[in-house]
């Protein structure tokens, strides 16, 4: 079984925070062009070859503000996840947040 790559490194800057209006993420176009490699990555990756993820579980990727982070100072910590489970393909029925929901098979 083979392994994906790891996840590509957001560069440049990526802001995601909360407005009036509701989520915001804007950045500079380097930023912005490596949120999409992200996102393209994570669409692509095969969660059946994740050999260490258990089945059941969603692949995702962690993005924290600061100096070390990947966002602005000003950004919330963001969670970028397939909703797809690794062995059963299941989706949410309804909101998931990171937790466990009722599932659906798609």
């Amino acid at each position: 079984m083979k392994r994906n790559k790891p996840s590509p490194k957001v560069k440049g800057r990526i802001e995601i925070s909360n407005d009036r209006h509701g989520v915001f993420i804007g950045g500079d176009p380097e930023g912005l062009l490596s949120l999409a490699k992200l996102l393209k990555w994570l669409g692509k990756m095969d969660p059946e070859e994740c050999a260490g993820m258990p089945d059941d579980e969603r692949c995702h990727v962690h993005l924290f503000p600061g100096p070390h982070g990947a966002l602005t100072e000003w950004s919330r910590n963001t969670e970028v996840c397939r909703l797809d489970a690794k062995g059963s393909g299941e989706v949410p029925s309804g909101p998931f947040r990171g937790g466990k929901s009722k599932a659906k098979q798609s």
